[in-house]
């Protein structure tokens, strides 16, 4: 099934559609990389994906939540590819104990598979100037947090924070990176040492000015083209 294209008269439960978009192999790949699987019997990697994506999508605040929704019937169980509805406990373990690493090369996969079909289905006008370059964005937002319950997350006197670090492809729009930190890091700090590909037009504040990393960018540059030659 296409990124772009549904079935009308699919009697698939909507979140197994979305979950579908994803190929069973590519998590099965994943997870043997990884070793995702090892030491858990039954809460296999795509269990506690699939779990997490109805979380997600159901705006479930708790592990409860989760299990609760899942195990409202054995057909939806059965249609989400799972062959119990998760407990809470097992699904705490699972997240203290299997590699997130697994997630993440799940993400870029999927990104490197349906990457073609995004830029193709982009309708926005670009510059003539900038139409075969790629854009990356570059920014950050903080998130105030309750001081008496996220003490680990120190920021001001009187409140907590985060601060999540993202650098978005404008081409694809979606974030191809983002990293959360304490929100008293600074910006430069937050998103690492990039060094993009040739071709790259990168949009950022001065809160990222690095004229370190800008001579990095630009020696990466002049490397390419020398080993190009």
């Amino acid at each position: 099934m296409g990124l772009f294209r549904r079935n009308k008269n699919s009697k698939k439960p909507v979140i197994l559609q979305i979950i579908d978009l994803l190929p069973r192999w590519m998590i099965e790949s994943c997870a043997k990389t990884h070793k995702s699987d090892k030491g858990f019997s039954k809460y296999k990697t795509y269990d506690q994906f699939a779990a997490l994506t109805y979380g997600q999508l159901n705006k479930c605040y708790t592990l409860n939540d989760i299990s609760t929704g899942i195990g409202v019937s054995e057909t939806f169980i059965a249609d989400l590819g799972l062959t119990q509805s998760p407990a809470r406990s097992t699904m705490s373990d699972s997240h203290k104990k299997r590699d997130w690493k697994v997630f993440e090369s799940l993400y870029h996969k999927i990104l490197n598979h349906y990457e073609w079909v995004l830029k193709n289905e982009s309708q926005r006008r670009i510059i003539a100037e900038i139409k075969d370059q790629t854009i990356k964005l570059i920014d950050s937002t903080t998130i105030s947090l309750c001081l008496n319950m996220f003490d680990w997350a120190k920021f001001r006197t009187a409140k907590d924070g985060l601060k999540i670090h993202t650098c978005w492809d404008d081409n694809l729009q979606i974030p191809d990176l983002a990293n959360i930190t304490e929100a008293k890091t600074h910006d430069r700090y937050g998103i690492g040492q990039l060094v993009f590909k040739k071709g790259t037009i990168v949009v950022e504040d001065r809160g990222y000015f690095d004229f370190s990393l800008m001579l990095t960018r630009i020696r990466a540059e002049n490397i390419s083209l020398l080993e190009s030659r």
